[in-house]
Formats: structure tokens, sequence, C-alpha cells
């Protein structure tokens, strides 16, 4: 079955933020360090700030908001339920292909991801608007 959902209501990051490459570095939209204190509660406050901003998620606003969409309002149609990343993240879990297409405007971004029970790939634009590509192997088969 296909599914399609809208994403509207979204506010634009302004162009003097997406061309500098500083920026690009950052989680802007994400939850904070603070709001976060499971994340390396053992260190300082300004190391974990550093590793939360910057090196947890390298390069999140260029992927969600310079070569992402997601701060723009368009329509994913995929595979039910549209908006999963992964099919083991379904309840129950799942293994297999999911597959999404984002419209926006004239553009068709594909965004595609494979669970085995030991590889994960995803590739495209998830249904979210980030840009990705992705391949993990799992230490312990899925499963087991």
């Amino acid at each position: 079955m296909i599914e399609t959902v809208e994403f509207t209501g979204r506010t634009r990051k302004p162009l003097w933020k997406k061309i500098n490459p500083i920026w690009w570095f950052g989680n802007e939209g994400e939850q904070t360090v603070d709001e976060a204190p499971w994340y390396k509660p053992d260190n300082r406050w300004i190391v974990r700030f550093l590793f939360w901003n910057f090196l947890r998620n390298p390069l999140m606003n260029f992927r969600n908001y310079v070569i992402g969409v997601g701060d723009r309002n368009y329509r994913v149609t995929g595979k039910v339920p549209a908006l999963t990343i992964q099919r083991d993240d379904l309840s129950p879990p799942e293994l297999g292909w999911q597959w999404s297409v984002i419209q926006f405007r004239w553009l068709v971004l594909p965004f595609f991801s494979y669970c085995g029970r030991r590889l994960v790939v995803q590739c495209g634009w998830q249904p979210f608007g980030y840009a990705e590509i992705k391949i993990n192997w799992r230490r312990v088969a899925f499963g087991s």
C-alpha cells in the first residue's frame, strides 16, 4: 500500500545561515544538550555542548536545511507507513525495504532504506527532509 502525507507550516531558515559553512555543523531545530541530561553526564557542560552540537551529528544543519528540505512544505508519498525510516523501527519490527519520495515544487527527492538481519542501508532524502547516506553492519543479527 502507498500513503501520502503533507508537511505544512514550516518556517524557512534565512539564506544568510544557509551560506555560512560554520552554521552547517550545528544542530538547529534539535533538542539542546540541556534537554538531554543523559548525554555524557560525567563530562563538564562545555564538553557536552561541543560534542552534542558539533560532533554527535556533524553537518546536521547542512543535511537538513542546505541540501535537505527540513524547513520547507512538501508532500511525501511512500510505502505505508510513509514516514518510516527503517522497517525495524515499526512495532512489531520488520525486516525489508522502505521507500518514499518527497515532492517539493518541481523537485522529486527519493529515499530508500533496507534492514536485513545484519545490514542497514539508507540513501536519499528521509521523509522528514534530511539528506542521508548510511551503511551499518549490526554486530548481533536482528532478532537474535
